[in-house]
């Protein structure tokens, strides 16, 4: 019989914290592997953005609103369509005190009250070190070289990247350059609000997506969202401020995408629109038939079939009484 040693007072402590603390390795691997992975959301989803309705704070760049509008929409689906329609004449607003003396370093984050100071910083600190990268590239050989510029390539994508904004200078860049510096495809447009609903409209007509963001105010598109709820097709509003979002599934405001509790509400309201789906699935409806069924006798004689069969053409069979009879027995 196999004996057991007695468990320390320090064993008996942790055991009483955390069972699976005094758990062999392989057992503790093996909990860590099957516990269920979170599902990511594959609904596929469609942004159109009127930047002329709906425009983000001046204190936020028009770069970072973009970007932080992106993260909204993946935590809803997979972002199939992602568009942007603005007038050619649209220019960006004066920027706020706050947003005027802060200059942000793409690379390590930092904050500088002047341009000078930011740029001085990104010459005596980050164009060194990336001059440090290429050069440790250029030296190696072989299939090192070739492990080493994968290491390397996400920060030297970064510093190029940063490298492009500041040589671009701030405040010169136009709108449509800023949005699609974040990935969003730019229609410039005269009439931004009539194209946006030319798209949307296109979008439930193809059926390519199930999920459609709406970055507007206009209260116009209240039809189009009451069209997409009639073809199960989720709504999302950014801007909260007006209207529109009452039409929608669900809205929000600039300042909850920006502060990402869009971003954290999308699971829960994902998980609802699913249950919907699954208790509308399973909903019983009563479809009444009124059409009237020929009754047909197989077996029989034939005497009386035909009367009979022509007395009950649609009627139920608790109506099939023998009220003729009974009154010329009478």
């Amino acid at each position: 019989m196999l004996s057991l040693s007695p468990l320390s007072h320090l064993q008996r402590r942790l055991l009483a914290a955390d069972p699976k603390f005094l758990a062999p390795p392989l057992f503790r691997s093996f909990s860590r592997a099957t516990a269920p992975a979170a599902r990511k959301p594959t609904t596929a989803v469609a942004v159109l953005w009127d930047l002329a309705a709906s425009h983000p704070p001046s204190t936020l760049p028009l770069y970072d609103a973009a970007v932080r509008l992106h993260l909204a929409a993946t935590s809803f689906g997979r972002p199939r369509l992602s568009m942007a329609f603005l007038h050619p004449s649209h220019r960006l607003p004066a920027p706020a005190a706050s947003a005027a003396t802060t200059h942000l370093c793409r690379v390590c984050g930092r904050r500088f009250r002047a341009r000078d100071a930011l740029l001085r910083h990104f010459d005596a600190i980050h164009a060194r070190e990336h001059a440090k990268r290429l050069a440790r590239i250029d030296s190696a050989r072989g299939g090192r070289r070739v492990h080493l510029a994968a290491a390397l390539s996400l920060k030297l994508s970064k510093y190029e990247k940063a490298a492009r904004e500041l040589t671009a200078g701030a405040g010169t860049a136009s709108p449509s350059d800023e949005i699609g510096r974040a990935g969003v495809r730019v229609e410039l447009s005269r009439t931004p609000a009539a194209s946006l609903r030319e798209h949307a409209q296109l979008v439930l007509d193809e059926g390519s997506a199930r999920c459609l963001m709406l970055v507007s105010g206009h209260e116009e598109l209240a039809s189009l969202l009451r069209v997409a709820r009639e073809r199960g097709v989720r709504s999302v509003v950014v801007g909260g401020e007006s209207g529109l979002a009452r039409w929608a599934d669900v809205g929000f405001s600039w300042a909850e995408v920006i502060a990402g509790k869009a971003r954290c509400a999308a699971p829960s309201v994902s998980g609802k629109w699913r249950d919907l789906d699954v208790l509308k699935g399973l909903e019983w409806r009563y479809e009444d038939d009124d059409d009237e069924e020929e009754i047909v006798f197989e077996d029989g004689d034939g005497d009386g079939v035909d009367e009979l069969a022509r007395k009950g053409k649609g009627k139920p069979w608790w109506k099939l009484d023998s009220g003729d009879e009974d009154s010329s027995a009478g």
